[in-house]
Formats: C-alpha cells, sequence, structure tokens
C-alpha cells in the first residue's frame, strides 16, 4: 500500500502556511496528490426580537461573502506554495462545519493532514477544525502536525502500542511511512512490573510482523516511571530521536459526544511531534 492521495487542511491561518508545505513535502515523497481543503460555516445571527426574515436573511448573506472571502484567499495561499500549473495539486473548499466537510472529503483520500485545534476554539466549531472529530468521522488515518512545522522526513518513528483494534489498525494505516523510515521502535508502556510479560509478548509479534513487511523494527517495554504514559512517550520519542508517534486513538461515545482518553487528548491537542492516529 502507498499514498496515492493526501488532504491537508490549508486554511489562511498562522500555521497554514507550513502545514502546506510539510504536506506538499510527503506528497513528493510517495508521488501522491496533495488536495488542499478549507471550510467555514454559518453561524445564526443574533438579532433584535422584531427582527423579520428578510433582515436575518441579509446577514447570512453578508456572512457567507466574508467566509468565502476567506475561503479564496486560503486557496491563493496554497496555490501560491504549491505551485498553480502542478497537476499533482488540488482545490476544495466548502461553507460547512469544518470537520463534518474534511472527514467527508477525506472519501478521496489515504491520509489526512490537520493541525492542532486553537485552545480557545472550543466553543466554536464553525470556524475551527477539530481533529479529534475528523478522526472519529473521517474512517481514515490523521496526520497531526505541530504548529510551526513545515518538513517532516519520518526516518525515525516510534509505534506506541497499545493491545488493541484501534492501534492494530494505526499501525497498518502508518506502513508506507513505517517502511521509509530507518528505524521504528514498537514501544509499550506498561503500569506494573506483572504487566511486563504481556507487553513484552505483544511488542514482540507488533515488529515482527513489521519486519515480514520490510520494516526496520525492534521492540520495547518500559514501566510507566513519569508522571503521565504521554510524558513517557515523549521522553522515549526524545531518546529514539523520533520525529512521528502513530498510535490508535481512543474514544467512547457519551451523551452523543466522544470522550478521548488522556493519551490521545495529548496527541491531538499538545504534543510536540507529529502524530499519526487511526480509529
Amino acid at each position: 500500500m502507498m499514498y496515492a492521495t493526501l488532504i491537508v487542511q490549508a486554511e489562511a491561518d498562522k500555521d497554514g502556511e507550513a502545514r502546506i508545505a510539510l504536506a506538499a513535502g510527503l506528497a513528493g515523497q510517495f508521488g501522491a496528490l496533495l488536495i488542499g481543503m478549507a471550510a467555514r460555516d454559518l453561524v445564526p445571527p443574533v438579532t433584535a426580537p422584531l427582527a423579520g426574515p428578510v433582515v436575518v436573511a441579509a446577514l447570512l448573506t453578508s456572512q457567507a461573502e466574508d467566509i468565502q472571502k476567506y475561503l479564496d484567499a486560503s486557496e491563493q495561499q496554497f496555490r501560491a506554495i504549491t505551485g498553480k500549473q502542478d497537476q499533482r495539486f488540488a482545490w476544495r473548499s466548502s461553507i460547512d462545519n469544518p470537520a463534518k466537510a474534511f472527514a467527508r472529503e477525506g472519501r478521496a483520500a489515504d491520509l489526512l493532514i490537520v493541525g492542532r485545534q486553537p485552545e480557545s476554539a472550543g466553543s466554536r466549531p464553525s470556524r475551527h477544525l477539530d481533529p479529534g472529530e475528523v478522526l472519529m468521522r473521517a474512517g481514515r488515518p490523521v496526520l497531526i502536525v505541530p504548529p510551526g512545522l513545515s518538513h517532516l522526513d519520518a526516518t525515525r518513528i516510534v509505534v506506541a502500542w497499545k493491545d488493541s483494534r484501534e492501534a492494530r489498525r494505526a499501525v497498518a494505516d502508518a506502513l508506507p511511512l513505517l517502511k521509509r523510515a530507518t528505524s521504528v521502535l514498537v514501544l509499550e508502556i506498561y503500569g506494573t512490573p506483572g504487566d511486563q510479560e504481556d507487553a513484552k509478548a505483544a511488542v514482540d509479534d507488533v515488529a515482527g510482523y513489521l519486519s515480514r513487511h520490510g520494516v526496520a523494527a525492534t521492540a520495547e517495554t518500559r514501566l510507566l516511571r513519569e508522571a503521565s504514559v504521554s510524558a513517557e512517550l515523549l521522553l522515549a520519542a526524545e531518546q529514539h530521536g523520533a520525529e512521528l508517534v502513530v498510535a490508535g486513538g481512543y474514544a467512547h461515545p457519551r451523551l452523543q459526544e466522544w470522550v478521548f482518553g488522556g493519551l490521545t487528548r495529548t496527541l491531538l491537542g499538545h504534543f510536540p511531534k507529529c502524530c499519526l492516529l487511526s480509529h
């Protein structure tokens, strides 16, 4: 399997330029089509109690025009970075909920590349793409890019293993990147000494599976000693010199919303390295 098509969140925000450059670099490595994507949604206007439908319609029309200007500016930025005439690049945009639109367009791609949701964006899903919602909706692997990062070689990768469906899916989805890496560490972090034997058997199996796919994989287990699993994982990634972490994205539905586990929340929102997540 190879990545033949990538989609990148290509909005005209402060991190968009770096994210597009990173995605273009990955597309070049795989000879893939790169689709730039941007979306913003209309917000029902707050009007006076006596405002009629004509007033509301006028406000929505004005808002749609402003959104279209933003989408046009996003396309201009994408084209400026990737080159207008290169047929390996394409553009899509939508006046729609960003996460919903991005997940929908993911049907055309092997990998979705997004940035982190801004800290202040939780109450503005019409304006800011929620990477967690994309992960749960898209049915595709999602690459989360930290702010300002414009290049990813991914020559050294850590697979954050947990014996689950999501982790198995992530390893399979990441194979094109794992095969290109010079060093892949399959790591399970366990909580008590009694868990070590099972953890070792699991990571040995995964490393063997990857090796049979031509991946330069080794296995390691670690007893949790840091304050959290994410801190232990970051320490291991730093020691391995890894640029990318591959992991399953774990969540449970509650009241029609997805509630993520602690590690997934960190990988989505705070981890300083690129993370490829699958659900």
